[in-house]
């Protein structure tokens, strides 16, 4: 197992550690040998009959690769002093499988070529390298009559078989060098010559350039188009033996180069000159418009930094020629005053990580880094604060993190300390040798800090904005970017949204709704309602005018926030449309106004409602609106007025509405000590920790990204990484650049994230436990997550009105961890009981029952419901169906209660069947879940029609939403049916319709009659 790494691909313990430069960078430093020459020259040296010498030795993984491949191959290669020599000729394989380990140079080089040996060969690679997509470079490959297959269509492993490929004329896309260098290297040996084309953006010239001339130095021609988009190689070309001298790697000095033009430094660089044939020698350019005092002896063959006072300006830089340098500009950008842009960035995320997403950890350490489309872009900072960080196993990322942890106050700690050898072996103690300290240790670990006495959730970030101001507390990921704030920077928006509402009339004990996605302003004004000791009331953003309505009507809020605009709804005028006159409600607060007008282009309106807010208001005599960003930027934080204002942990923090049986949304109050205690039971229960970085996917107006999102990261201490619109493929980048170890989410969250591996992007490195509620995790799919995403996959079960009851745990044996739904948490009590409340033995199905400290208040304005649902010993009733076995482990079977679970969500069965009865064809109607693989269960709707009557599955769809109806409450399936299944006493046998609902998910037409063969044998 190679260090660095532990079980299924996880970082180990074992990071580098970098503390701030003491001192004056001091000393020399010898720079290795370039291993993109050392690739070509192996290679080509290979293929001429005869001996080639080569010049200095890279010792380099990724040429060590090489050098392994090529002795598959069947090629000798001597190694003596500072030299290599090798015997080239006709490859021999002495076995039919060959790894490329982790160097896609190799890989890329070397496919094509294996079509010269002499018998079939099948190439293998380290877990990195097959997640890599080579589908384009593999039909090229075919094109010139290379009989090659790979494992997936792009993927290794690849077997290529024997036979000189015939050649012609193919086209690729001018994405990375690498593919079209790989074809360049095969063309001189194909029956007919070749020519190569480019489609799209040629990125990497240089390189391309490097292969060129490397070939000539063995006797290979190509003749190069002007605009180099055009490659032609003849056939029957001769290649000659050739001896040369491999120059110094300036993508292996970048790294030194950049500590000493960080810091007061005396630093040479031996065997470094201005002139040396390399493709990143543009470095030397850039680093002068930057301001780097970089001098040249080419006589002596030295280089130098030499300054007392580091002065950093930005610059920008075309990365399609230096797209290796990115890490590392990216650390110089952070420190250089004004601005540095780093165009052109798109290929670089397809190189060993994504290293665009990789260096916006940068943001974690205090640099001002953001996307900008293709670009990115850095506003200098005087200093930087040491973080935990991760490398992906990215060398490069490795060591420009590290060198910017040499400048940050503070320990950097960064995962997969080992990586630099791939490229760089002797980076470690080059850098400790000029003066920077630096090791490889374990990593160092915080646990959460221990209450000093009860305190709530704001006391909290409280403690953590003076403790750690400069701490990363939340990030907001997206598309177009991300959005960070630090511990401080948090603290300070919850003061002023607190004023704000303190302005509004919001008093001790008020019910303050908001209608807003996983934005950072979600969290700020749930904290300052919290804050002001004010009930918060999360409503989901896929609400509309009948679920907004309803709530509002019955909490009796006098405040909305709500957004502009939100995946292009318009939330102002759902608001509007509610008739808001016959309301409570005083305010309308319209969050990022600015964004949603702009997206909207709304016309502009003198309202004269509210500061800031422009657009047209239907009803001026109803509620005030609000901008919420002219609002919080205009007033006065009171601290002592905060103060007074703090509640007690016996308050009431938290009203959140879930669907019941009776179809009237139910409304949920938990006081601030039972979310406390859950949080804390959540921390045990996992082992958690202040270096777990939570990733929030599901709602926060769910209970699952309220308390086990958001409330869970801030009272642990941890980074909150906040996703406003699920898409696995931010998710991914988002749990990458972040750092992401935490994740409760519903099932189908799981399932995307696995689809996203397994078609090929990279495992996130850090996650280490995805706890899945909500929806039973099939077994096939957490076999492939586990396995795929190296973490601990756990299932978990909990209500709204009981916070998480059970769950798997790490350690528990996989079968138990996901093929259950965990044991009960500490302090939990869980039994099943038959119809008679008579507990039943071990491994019975039952109804589920469980006695807990973290049970909710009651339901808001119903004391009967909250009586009934709780046996006369104390016992809750879930409504679900479970089985308990013998060592405590819970799983649950089915719901007593009539509702269905769409991925985490319940559906209302009720209202919406009472809705469908409206319709005036419609003479019955049943809903039921039919199975789904990704979401576990959806809706079936099952209708009987009047005579000459219609109904189309797009009629029902348009039926729901005149009646205002969320979309995610609509049944996904209609079956028209003559009849539905009855008892004798007349009710619907839904159990038959449940079948049926099973047999059309299997692709059956539905029956005319569901049920009619049980049904007569019922009735008699």
């Amino acid at each position: 197992m190679a260090q660095g790494h532990s079980r299924k691909g996880a970082p180990s313990q074992t990071r580098l550690l970098i503390a701030q430069a003491p001192r004056p960078l001091d000393g020399e430093l010898v720079i290795p040998v370039s291993k993109y020459h050392a690739h070509r020259a192996l290679i080509l040296g290979s293929l001429a009959a005869g001996r080639s010498r080569i010049e200095g030795v890279s010792d380099a993984r990724h040429v060590a690769f090489t050098l392994a491949a090529l002795r598959g191959l069947g090629t000798r290669i001597d190694a003596e002093a500072g030299a290599l020599t090798v015997h080239g000729g006709p490859y021999h394989p002495g076995s039919e499988r060959i790894s490329f380990g982790s160097s896609g140079s190799t890989f890329y080089f070397l496919t094509g070529l294996a079509a010269l040996a002499d018998r079939p060969l099948t190439f293998e690679g380290q877990r990195y390298l097959r997640r890599r997509p080579v589908g384009a470079l593999l039909q090229a490959l075919r094109a010139l009559g290379v009989r090659l297959e790979a494992s997936d269509g792009e993927h290794l492993p690849i077997t290529v078989w024997p036979g000189q490929p015939r050649g012609g004329q193919v086209r690729i896309a001018g994405t990375l060098s690498q593919w079209i260098s790989g074809l360049l290297l095969l063309a001189p040996f194909t029956r007919d010559g070749a020519r190569i084309d480019i489609d799209g953006e040629l990125n990497e010239r240089t390189y391309l350039r490097l292969t060129v001339r490397m070939m000539a130095r063995f006797g290979l021609h190509v003749r190069v188009a002007p605009d180099e988009r055009t490659y032609e190689i003849d056939p029957g070309q001769r290649i000659h033996p050739a001896d040369l001298t491999l120059p110094p790697d300036v993508g292996s000095a970048a790294f030194g180069l950049a500590a000493a033009a960080l810091h007061p430094s005396d630093v040479r660089f031996l065997g470094l000159t201005r002139e040396a044939d390399h493709p990143e020698g543009a470095l030397y350019d850039v680093l002068e418009r930057m301001g780097v005092p970089l001098t040249f002896d080419e006589p002596h063959r030295q280089a130098t930094i030499r300054q007392d006072r580091p002065g950093l300006v930005g610059t920008e830089v075309d990365m399609r020629e230096l797209p290796d340098m990115l890490p590392i500009l990216s650390v110089l950008g952070a420190f250089a005053a004004g601005q540095t842009r780093l165009r052109n960035v798109a290929h670089v995320r397809l190189k060993e990580s994504d290293r665009v997403a990789s260096m916006l950890q940068l943001g974690r350490m205090g640099a001002r880094v953001r996307e900008e489309g293709d670009d990115l872009v850095l506003d200098g900072v005087a200093g930087l604060e040491g973080r935990a960080l991760a490398s992906h196993n990215d060398h490069r990322v490795l060591m420009a993190l590290a060198v910017a942890g040499s400048r940050a106050r503070g320990t950097t700690s960064i995962s997969y300390p080992h990586a630099y050898r791939l490229s760089y072996p002797t980076f470690l103690e080059a850098m400790t040798s000029i003066g920077i300290p630096m090791t490889v240790g374990p990593a160092p670990r915080r646990s959460p800090r221990r209450p000093r006495r009860p305190e709530l959730l704001t006391d909290r970030l409280l403690q953590l904005a003076h403790d750690e101001p400069g701490g990363r507390a939340l990030v907001e990921v997206g598309a177009a970017g991300d959005r960070a704030l630090t511990w401080s920077e948090l603290a300070s928006a919850v003061d002023r949204a607190a004023a704000l509402l303190i302005e509004l009339g919001v008093r001790p004990g008020e019910r303050v709704c908001l209608q807003l996605p996983n934005w950072a302003e979600f969290v700020v004004i749930c904290l300052a309602t919290l804050r002001v000791g004010a009930i918060c009331c999360p409503l989901m953003p896929f609400f509309r005018e009948r679920e907004v309505g309803y709530i509002l009507r019955h909490t009796g809020a006098r405040i909305l926030f709500v957004p502009a605009r939100f995946r292009g709804r318009d939330y102002p005028e759902m608001v509007q449309n509610l008739g808001v006159g016959a309301m409570p409600l005083s305010h309308v607060v319209i969050v990022r106004a600015r964004e949603g007008l702009a997206e909207a282009d709304a016309e502009a309106s003198g309202d004269g409602h509210g500061r800031g807010l422009r657009f047209v208001i239907r009803n001026p005599s109803g509620p005030r609106w609000h901008d919420y960003e002219s609002a919080v930027e205009g007033v006065t934080v009171d601290q002592e007025a905060l103060a007074l204002m703090r509640p007690g942990p016996s308050a009431f923090a938290q009203l959140l509405f879930t669907s019941g049986t009776s179809g009237e949304p139910k409304g949920v109050l938990h006081h601030h000590a039972v979310l406390e205690q859950a949080v804390e039971m959540h921390i045990r229960h996992f082992g958690l920790t202040a270096e777990d970085a939570v990733h929030v996917p599901s709602p926060l107006a769910h209970q699952t990204g309220f308390l086990y999102g958001m409330w869970l990261a801030i009272r642990m201490g941890a980074p909150q990484i906040l996703q406003p619109t699920w898409d696995p493929a931010v998710a991914i980048r988002a749990l990458t650049a972040w750092d992401g170890a935490f994740v409760q989410a519903a099932t189908p969250f799981l399932a995307d994230l696995v689809a996203a591996v397994e078609a090929g992007a990279p495992a996130p490195p850090r996650l280490r436990i995805f706890v899945a509620a909500g929806a039973a995790v099939p077994r096939a799919l957490a076999t492939r997550a586990t396995d795929l995403l190296g973490a601990t996959v756990c299932g978990g079960w909990g209500t709204t009105e009981s916070c998480m009851g059970t769950s798997g745990r790490p350690g528990d044996p996989p079968q138990k961890a996901w093929g259950t739904d965990g044991r009960p948490l500490e302090g939990v009590g869980v039994r099943v009981v038959d119809g008679e409340g008579m507990a039943l033995p071990a491994g019975s199905e039952g109804e589920f029952e469980i006695r807990s400290p973290l049970m909710f208040a009651g339901y808001l304005g119903h004391p009967e419901w909250t009586e009934a649902s709780y046996t006369p010993d104390g016992w809750f009733r879930t409504g679900d169906l479970a089985t308990i076995d013998e060592d405590g482990y819970v799983r649950i079977t089915g719901r007593v209660k009539d509702l269905i679970n769409r991925g985490g969500e319940k559906i209302p069965v009720a209202e919406i069947e009472q809705l469908l009865y409206e319709h005036p064809d419609v003479t019955e109607a049943a809903i039921v879940a039919m199975p789904d693989a990704r979401l576990g269960e959806r809706a079936c709707a099952f209708v009987c029609l009047r005579p000459g009557g219609h109904l189309s599955f797009s009629a029902m769809q348009r039926f729901l939403d005149g009646h205002r109806v969320a979309r995610q409450y609509w049944p996904e399936r209609l079956a028209v049916v003559e009849a539905l299944p009855h008892t004798p006493s007349g009710k619907i046998q839904k159990f038959l319709l449940r079948e049926e609902a099973r047999h059309i998910a299997d692709g059956a037409a539905p029956s005319r009659r569901p049920g009619q063969a049980a049904n007569a044998a019922t009735s008699r």
